[in-house]
């Protein structure tokens, strides 16, 4: 009997746990899933089943393939932009120099200001009519007074790419700095004592070292990118004219503008669905690079 307690007890203490995860998470989940396949919306008096009639209809509508094209551009250059920069900030904070602590804390800065905040501060210094960088930039002649980088289309799109790139990139930081921070000494000493230069033992010691961590990153970058909305609808609100409406603007278009649920709800199992591929090519991916690397080493 106090055996098979035992055994019980981890079960029952995870019981709260899985009760709130099946609530707030499973649920919601499959309610959604069920719901795209209805036609349901508050613009209607009742719903019927309508089948994979709104997978096909979105499919068809231009908007949604320009909103998974603008999704690829915003995800490439936050991921890419982002790990550089991160990397950077990085290197710079493993330097020993004075005032390194107060480098470290303007570095990790915007991580810890909200996403609303690190938009609406960058609406007010790129803003035409008074802020800061628009004055400067305008001042030494590198932009004109009619320059507006919230309503054209290619800078409103690379004004949301950089205050993300601004606000994530020092998470990115902080977990290249710890890896950085426990290269054994050993590795990095043999190196230099065979001649390596500090360019080479960064390129063949540290990076590998980094590796796993830098892919770590990149997932959850890429999926912190794919599901970014706030600064997008503080910034530019989805435009102009569409230019920087992303798969998540587009789901509060159909949900909280049209009222249109059961869209929105194929929408999100649209964008669930693009990222469990992207998810399993990535694992393919790095699965062939393994394979190829061991053959190579084989070979050797």
């Amino acid at each position: 009997m106090k055996n098979t307690t035992k055994k019980l007890l981890p079960y029952l203490y995870s019981t709260p746990f899985l009760i709130l995860l099946f609530a707030f998470a499973l649920c919601p989940f499959i309610l959604n899933i069920g719901m795209s396949f209805t036609n349901y919306g508050l613009m209607r008096a009742e719903w019927n089943f309508v089948g994979l009639k709104n997978y096909s209809d979105i499919l068809m509508d231009k908007t949604t393939w320009k909103a998974i094209e603008l999704t690829v551009v915003f995800i490439i250059g936050c991921v890419g932009l982002t790990m550089l920069l991160g990397m950077f900030y990085a290197i710079i904070m493993t330097f020993k120099i004075k005032g390194i602590t107060l480098i470290k804390s303007l570095i990790l800065m915007p991580w810890i200001i909200p996403e609303s905040v690190t938009a609406y501060v960058w609406k007010w210094l790129f803003s035409a009519d008074s802020g800061l960088v628009f004055y400067i930039l305008e001042r030494v002649g590198l932009i004109s007074k009619d320059t507006s980088f919230f309503f054209d289309g290619k800078l409103a799109m690379l004004m949301i790419i950089l205050a993300n790139v601004w606000r994530t990139a020092p998470f990115v930081a902080i977990m290249t700095y710890a890896k950085l921070s426990a290269v054994p000494d050993g590795h990095v000493e043999a190196a230099q004592i065979d001649g390596a230069s500090s360019v080479q033992v960064f390129q063949y010691i540290k990076i590998p070292w980094m590796m796993p961590i830098l892919k770590r990153c990149a997932m959850l970058l890429f999926v912190w990118s794919f599901n970014s909305f706030s600064i997008i609808y503080i910034l530019t609100n989805g435009g102009p004219a569409g230019a920087t409406t992303t798969l998540p603007y587009l789901i509060r278009q159909a949900g909280f503008v049209n009222f249109n649920f059961s869209r929105a709800a194929a929408l999100s199992t649209i964008s669930l669905l693009i990222i469990l591929i992207c998810a399993c090519l990535a694992k393919m991916i790095n699965a062939s690079a393994q394979w190829i690397k061991r053959k190579g080493e084989i070979r050797l």
